[in-house]
């Protein structure tokens, strides 16, 4: 799996704070140089842990952006799933920076800092929740947001179960966070094209569950971004976003249908939407995409 730079940290990571200097004695400028030692070893230990825990609090606040970021086990009790999560993912942090890569990732493609139009059109994020939910459903990721500008993005816990349970994690936070920063026409945007959406992104990022699906044929008239299938929604929006690319000269890493499509939710929805990010009305766009050689 070719897996994007941003998220390839993630493999490897460890408990080190980037930034914040390795902790080592100062000796004292007071008469007496060894006071430290004669306090009683429960407190410097409490005292050592208290300074480590506000340097972290620190560095997440720095890192997060702005927005704060909690983390739920909310697995059953006596479950592997619950043990899993908070021995490997929860203790050392490591889910809460698997969210800020992944958010990273998405707030890049979809607002570039080299493209100061769709800065203005960023969403608002003040607090992220990623919680294993006690009980399995049947995607492995649900995102929803129980007041303005909070979200909370739901692990089943049968991701734990995965024989490769980190990429697995990964890419279900990844598909949790492309929902949190996307638009959705105030909740008229259909979800079948949210969810070919955020199939799209997960692939820009390196993740890529099975090959894109495509029909031999379309029928007449179909708008085929309505399809059930965000498998198939992912790779129609690929191939525009293709396109796009070879019209612009290349170089734009991939994204720019996804970023126009984001940018028209963010004040509502309407089907002419896709046609204005295609640059065609949707069912000639899907006769002309039936009519390539899929690739």
């Amino acid at each position: 799996m070719d897996v994007h730079p941003l998220l390839q940290t993630l493999l490897g990571t460890t408990t080190c704070i980037d930034g914040v200097p390795p902790l080592t004695p100062r000796r004292s400028t007071s008469a007496d140089p060894n006071i430290i030692t004669k306090l009683p070893p429960i407190i410097s230990r409490l005292t050592l842990i208290s300074f480590i825990g506000i340097i972290a609090i620190w560095a997440n606040h720095e890192a997060s952006k702005g927005f704060s970021i909690t983390i739920l086990n909310d697995a059953g009790k006596l479950s592997l799933s619950r043990k899993h999560f908070s021995l490997f993912y929860e203790s050392n942090d490591k889910a809460t920076r698997i969210v800020l890569n992944a958010s990273t990732f998405v707030e890049n493609l979809l607002y570039p800092n080299n493209y100061q139009h769709f800065l203005h059109t960023k969403k608002q994020i003040n607090g992220v929740t990623l919680r294993l939910a006690p009980n399995n459903f049947p995607t492995m990721v649900t995102v929803e947001s129980p007041k303005p500008h909070e979200y909370i993005i739901n692990l089943s816990p049968s991701v734990m179960e995965n024989s490769n349970n980190n990429d697995a994690i990964v890419m279900a936070v990844l598909q949790g966070m492309a929902r949190v920063w996307l638009w959705d026409g105030d909740g008229v945007t259909p979800a079948v094209l949210l969810n070919g959406m955020v199939e799209y992104i997960s692939s820009l990022a390196g993740f890529k569950m099975t090959e894109f699906v495509k029909k031999s044929g379309g029928e007449n008239n179909e708008i085929c971004w309505k399809s059930e299938d965000p498998r198939r929604v992912a790779g129609f929006l690929r191939y525009y976003d293709q396109r796009k690319q070879v019209a612009g000269g290349g170089g734009g890493g991939g994204g720019v249908v996804i970023r126009l499509l984001n940018e028209g939710m963010r004040k509502g929805w309407n089907d002419g939407m896709v046609d204005d990010a295609l640059g065609m009305a949707g069912s000639l766009a899907c006769a002309s995409y039936y009519d390539i050689e899929f690739v």
